[in-house]
């Protein structure tokens, strides 16, 4: 992703064990659709339950709730995309949730007090070492 307002808040150490193209074009994916419709991009990535989570973060309308999961079915596009002049195949989505889905890992999409959220999950190749403050 190039030319877009996208930027890092927080990471935490999370060793993976994935196919390094595969899942740059599903972080690549989410943060473009973050800038496209949210404006801009804010990226968390943390540990959580035995899995790395990166969260992309926009400040877009989100997608109605009747929508969420049927965004990730090949060639579908939601009532606000398609209205818009934005291009798009409907099958950003769907990849990147088969790749994530391949590595064991998972896609979602949901609203948070931060605004609305892509994470993506994939199961840590072991458990890191964590210091004590």
């Amino acid at each position: 992703m190039t030319g877009g307002d996208a930027q890092t808040i927080a990471v935490e150490r999370a060793p993976v064990d994935v196919d390094a193209l595969g899942m740059r074009r599903v972080l690549d994916n989410l943060l473009a659709n973050a800038v496209k419709y949210g404006g801009r991009a804010r990226v968390l990535l943390h540990v959580e339950d035995s899995c790395a989570i990166a969260d992309i973060v926009d400040d877009g309308p989100g997608i109605p709730e009747d929508e969420i999961e049927r965004v990730f079915e090949p060639f579908y596009r939601s009532v606000a995309a398609r209205a818009s002049d934005r291009e798009g195949s409907g099958l950003g989505l769907a990849v990147c949730r088969s790749i994530a889905r391949s590595h064991g890992g998972d896609v979602i999409l949901f609203r948070s007090d931060s605004g609305f959220t892509a994470r993506i999950s994939v199961p840590l190749a072991y458990e890191p070492e964590r210091q004590v403050a």
